[in-house]
């Protein structure tokens, strides 16, 4: 593996056809690029599964205690 300076990582996928040409049209609708919109994507679901796992925690924390 080459160590980039810039740190960028580079990640090799596959889609379906259909889901390809959706992503591309949304990436010409919000006039941003591919890479752009998946870095914002996966931000977006890193963020919401973290206030997922802190409500599973609060609710765990609230719970009834066995004695």
């Amino acid at each position: 593996m080459k160590y980039d300076k810039n740190k960028n990582i580079q990640i090799t996928f596959t889609i379906r056809e259909s889901l390809y040409f959706r992503f591309k049209t949304l990436c010409k609708a919000e006039k941003k690029m591919p890479a752009t919109i998946l870095k914002e994507f996966i931000k977006n679901y890193v963020e919401e599964k973290e206030i997922e796992n802190d409500e599973k925690n609060n609710k765990k924390d609230h719970g009834y205690k066995c004695q």
